[in-house]
């Protein structure tokens, strides 16, 4: 149940991180990120597969990368709280580092953006904010999911 109950949780987080990112999309007037296809195309292009930028395919690629992504996050929420025991404050910010610090190091490898300490400080706190509301919900999942399952 804890990590079903944890992968529930994580796509609850995903849930908050992409109200967050769309309205903050909307309101900087810029395009939706392609950066979660982007990189799901590196990896992708290793077995034979290409993803041309810029088009339909990648947009629905990268849809389909943060949703999958989000959730499998998960994983990594149930091995703190759950395997490792952590108390909720904990867990939760050590999965803001893990998480927040695995997408910064897999964006920089995979060639979709320089490294953080080259984003300027606005986008570094954008993208902490969006991680912090990925991880926010992700607890309140987690929280509202213990409360029904007692």
């Amino acid at each position: 149940m804890a990590l079903a109950a944890s992968v529930l949780a994580a796509v609850v987080g995903t849930v908050f991180m992409t109200l967050s990112s769309t309205t903050e999309m909307h309101v900087e007037g810029r395009e939706e990120s392609t950066a979660p296809g982007k990189a799901a195309a590196f990896f992708l292009k290793l077995v034979g597969i290409e993803v041309e930028d810029g088009t339909t395919a990648m947009k629905v690629l990268s849809t389909w990368v943060h949703w999958l992504y989000g959730a499998a996050w998960g994983v990594g929420w149930w091995l703190l709280i759950a395997v490792a025991g952590l108390p909720l404050w904990l867990t939760a910010a050590a999965f803001f580092a893990i998480v927040w610090g695995g997408a910064a190091v897999n964006l920089t490898l995979t060639g979709v953006a320089p490294p953080p300490w080259k984003w300027g400080a606005k986008y570094v706190l954008l993208d902490w904010m969006h991680h912090l509301v990925y991880v926010g919900g992700t607890t309140l999942g987690w929280v509202w999911i213990e409360a029904i399952a007692t």
